[in-house]
């Protein structure tokens, strides 16, 4: 394989290590979710595959069961913190791994996320507390595949950017899938083969589990088009983080601070 270098003289290797995308022993544009259908139709009435792949573009959404294809970029672990009307309260930066600490931008740390040894400890009165708080996986790549509008437009869709953020039933199985059985191989190298596995909560209710199907045995090209895609998601992720990374400082030296405030108030009035 061809040893392609960027504008700044990084390797491919050197970039995939800074996207997550290689294992490796160290441990915004706004781009489409793409996402697993689990509602019987639309916001409009329109009757749509369950378990359908689709991108979560405000209109014209194009669902696919079948064939969907994903070449990854990057793949990251973030802990994001949601209120109860959907707004982000809080997000941490973008992890290559668990070994990296997860600085967030409020000053903490995971978002004030209980380890899961931790939670395991606690009553469910207490689980309750962390409510909006998830651990997350993110990956960029593009998509391509054929699928149909709600109103039954066929359309193909072809290397569309698009990010998954992936959490709980969904954050494990693309280690389990892929990057546990990818051996010295990098994720953009190959693609994956998507389907939904159909699950049911405790409640009986249905859900749909994202699977992957890596394509191991059939390389893809590295050409340039390649490589400019990569620098592309590699700059996106160190502007997230050198944000989150500030907002951090911030938000420490705004608590040392109050926390000096605190204490001189005391003093004057004791």
């Amino acid at each position: 394989m061809t040893e392609l270098t960027t504008d700044t003289g990084s390797t491919i290797d050197e970039i995939a290590a800074a996207l997550g995308a290689a294992n490796t022993k160290s441990g915004t544009t706004k781009i489409p979710s793409l996402k697993i259908n689990s509602k019987g139709e639309d916001d409009n009435g329109n009757q749509i595959p369950l378990g359908a792949f689709f991108l979560n573009t405000p209109s014209g959404r194009v669902y696919a069961k079948d064939g969907v294809r994903l070449r990854a970029f990057s793949n990251h672990i973030q802990y994001q913190h949601w209120g109860s009307d959907n707004n982000l309260v809080n997000k941490s930066v973008l992890m290559r791994n668990n070994k990296e600490e997860a600085l967030d931008q409020l000053g903490g740390i995971m978002c004030g996320m209980p380890t899961y040894e931790q939670s395991m400890q606690m009553s469910e009165e207490e689980r309750k507390q962390y409510n909006g708080r998830d651990r997350f996986r993110i990956i960029r790549a593009v998509v391509s595949y054929t699928g149909k509008t709600a109103e039954g437009e066929e359309v193909t869709i072809t290397n569309e950017p698009c990010k998954l953020e992936l959490k709980r039933k969904n954050y494990g199985p693309f280690f389990h899938d892929v990057t546990s059985k990818m051996g010295d191989k990098k994720i953009f190298e190959f693609e994956c083969i998507l389907r939904g596995e159909k699950l049911k909560n405790p409640a009986g209710m249905p859900y749909y589990k994202i699977r992957f199907d890596p394509q191991f045995h059939k390389p893809l090209e590295m050409d340039q088009d390649t490589s400019d895609s990569i620098q592309a998601v590699a700059h996106m992720v160190h502007a997230e983080n050198a944000r989150i990374v500030e907002m951090y400082k911030t938000a420490g030296q705004d608590d040392a601070i109050n926390s000096i405030d605190s204490s001189l108030e005391k003093d004057l009035v004791g």
